[in-house]
């Protein structure tokens, strides 16, 4: 058994209407606001992470330094068996910090930045890394093979890769917070490791007694480029970071090692005793020693390292506030969301209760005109009966606010869908009482030619003159049959009638010779009963009609075959010619017009009407004539005509019956 489909109420469609976008908003904006949350926690996630990360790579970093300027003075002196502890101090040192760099390494790996994957794989501990980038370098130092101009440029590229994995877990800390305190943060780092590289490069030539000029141009350059890099980072410092800044810049450290620095860098590049011996060469010799050099740069090395994660704290401060604030606004959010949600929605119910109310009541008084008043009164207007509006139509009063604006649109609907109505039906009316009068005295005019040219006719003897006046006449008949179209497409029946039977081999050439080509049919017909006199004129039209179509439609020359028998139900006559045929989208649309002619007005709406077809399925329509057309064998159309057997006669008439050609 069926299942009864269920009944929609206006009350339920409003209700949806009012629940579904009320609560598809509130699952959005609580998937928004769960994913802001969850967005949050990620970052604040990112920023713990990071905080744990770049303090890692930081003590890793401090200690290659650390490092590399104990190599730099082991280089610069190889004799000096004081400078082989702290050098040993000091890669054990690195050794702890890269241990605990190995596993904040190992996350970076998954980062899509290819140059933070590199340098990720160097601290990994997978192996091919920095560890035995390391144990290379410190044999080299120890068996003297390295220079301190190699060293010095290894453990650069350590420091590099480290700084790059700092900066990707600052710039993911400080994502969507304060991205510009990161970029600062990153200045800060590298100002610390050129001061370093300086501080090295200088303690290394100390060691040995002595720097060069490739030293001192590269010693130039890093001093000068930290203390640009500072001076630009001075505006965006905030806080205690900068008061960090001023601390370091005003201390007698700072001072000192500016003082000492520029000397080496602004020493006479040539000494007076080089050139009194009139030798002169590069002024290696250097007046800073390394004690004092020890302790003002190292002084100054911990105030840069301090200002460096001050901004880095703050970095990373600032970005876990703002997570911590991004997490409380999107609960707080949700949570006023909910609430005033389920408010709206309540309010949303109660009004559309009692709109609905008032939408049944105005809906139970309106299919009550609709289903009973309006489908009688248009009906009499198509009948042709006459309607007074204001009798007819009852008004529907329902106030005036926007159910009464409803129902005054409802009253207007009514009476303009009666008011078209009636004119369409008188406007259909006139057209056809046009259509007909002129169809009439057009064929009336038709007649009176005709009979015309047969009294010419039998009054010529000349062949020349009679052949021309044939063809007038036959021009003439087609004209009667043209205006007997337009008859049958206003609804009327022609003015030709035949009382008596006719054999259906006369009936067929008395339409081929309507035809303005009817040389080129070739007529083939078996014997069969003839057809009844109120059926011959509609035939013969309706055939002429087919071989017209037929002859216009294919090659100049090529055949037209008409042939007719004995049919299943009655007498089948086909149409054959040798054109194009049509496509299968027109045959479907022929067999649609065949089957069923439209009214007369819609056919005069289409493009491209087919007068033809149409007069042939009103002839078919009016005697119960089948009509079929279909592709020929030899690439034309094939027309096939049913005609049945209610309008033949059952016994043959002498005389005229039989096959013909």
């Amino acid at each position: 058994m069926a299942a009864t489909p269920e009944r929609r109420t206006i009350r339920g469609q409003l209700t949806r209407i009012v629940l579904i976008p009320s609560v598809c908003f509130l699952l959005l904006w609580t998937a928004a606001s769960a994913a802001g949350a969850v967005q949050a926690a990620s970052m604040a996630a990112a920023v713990g992470d990071g905080r744990a990360g770049t303090a890692a790579f930081t003590a890793l970093a401090e200690a290659l330094r650390g490092e590399r300027l104990a190599t730099m003075v082991r280089l610069g002196d190889p004799g000096d068996a004081s400078a082989e502890h702290p050098l040993e101090r000091a890669r054990a040192g690195t050794d702890r910090a890269l241990e605990h760099a190995e596993p904040h390494a190992e996350e970076l790996r998954s980062g899509a930045d290819r140059n933070v994957l590199r340098s990720a794989a160097r601290f990994d501990g997978r192996g091919e890394g920095a560890p035995e980038d390391l144990d290379a370098l410190r044999g080299g130092v120890d068996d003297g093979s390295v220079t301190r101009a190699t060293a010095l440029e290894a453990y650069d590229a350590l420091l590099e890769d480290l700084r790059t994995l700092d900066s990707a877990l600052l710039d993911a800390a400080a994502d969507g917070a304060d991205g510009a305190a990161a970029g600062v943060a990153d200045t800060l780092a590298g100002v610390r490791e050129e001061y370093s590289r300086a501080e090295a490069l200088l303690a290394g030539a100390i060691a040995a007694g002595g720097m060069d000029y490739q030293e001192t141009a590269h010693f130039t350059y890093l001093t000068a480029s930290y203390r640009d890099s500072l001076e630009q980072a001075e505006p965006d410092l905030r806080g205690p970071v900068l008061d960090t800044y001023t601390e370091l810049t005003s201390g007698d450290a700072w001072r000192r090692t500016e003082r000492l620095s520029r000397g080496v860098v602004t020493r006479p590049p040539v000494s007076d005793e080089q050139a009194a011996l009139g030798r002169p060469a590069w002024n290696t010799e250097l007046e800073v020693g390394t004690g004092e050099w020890e302790r003002a740069a190292g002084g100054a090395g911990e105030g840069l390292r301090a200002l460096a994660r001050a901004q880095r704290a703050a970095v990373f401060d600032t970005a876990e506030t703002a997570a911590h604030t991004r997490i409380a606004l999107s609960v707080a959010g949700a949570v006023l969301t909910l609430a005033a949600g389920a408010a709206a929605i309540i309010v949303a119910g109660r009004s559309s209760r009692r709109l609905t109310e008032r939408l049944c009541r105005l809906r139970t008084e309106t299919l009550a005109v609709s289903d009973t008043r309006l489908p009688r009164i248009v009906s009499r207007v198509q009948e042709g009966g006459r309607v007074d509006l204001g009798d007819a139509l009852p008004q529907l009063s329902y106030g005036s606010d926007e159910i009464g604006e409803v129902a005054d649109a409802f009253n207007t609907a009514q009476r303009t869908a009666v008011g078209a109505a009636v004119k369409q039906a008188e406007i259909r009316a006139g057209a056809n009482r046009v259509f007909l009068g002129i169809a009439y005295r057009n064929q009336a005019l038709v007649q009176r030619q005709l009979r015309l040219l047969d009294e010419i006719e039998y009054a010529e003897e000349d062949p020349r003159t009679l052949d021309k006046l044939f063809r007038l006449d036959h021009l003439a008949t087609r004209a009667r049959r043209y205006a007997d179209n337009l008859i049958i497409l206003g609804g009327a029946h022609s003015a030709r009638r035949w009382r008596e039977p006719m054999p259906v081999v006369d009936a067929l050439r008395a339409a081929i010779s309507e035809t303005e080509d009817y040389q080129r049919v070739r007529l083939t017909c078996a014997p069969g009963p003839p057809l009844r006199g109120t059926a011959v004129a509609d035939v013969v039209h309706l055939v002429a009609e087919l071989v017209e179509n037929a002859t216009q439609f294919s090659p100049a020359g090529a055949p037209v075959d008409v042939t007719c028998g004995p049919a299943p139900g009655g007498m089948a006559v086909e149409v054959e010619d040798r054109g194009l045929g049509l496509t299968p989208e027109g045959y479907a649309a022929a067999e649609r017009t065949l089957a069923q002619a439209p009214e007369f007005d819609v056919m005069a709406l289409q493009d491209e009407p087919r007068v033809g077809l149409f007069v042939v399925a009103r002839l078919a329509a009016r005697h119960g004539i089948a009509v079929r057309l279909a592709p020929s064998a030899y690439g034309g159309a094939r027309a096939t005509v049913l005609v049945p057997a209610t309008l033949l006669e059952e016994a043959v008439v002498a005389g005229g019956h039989g096959g013909g050609r």
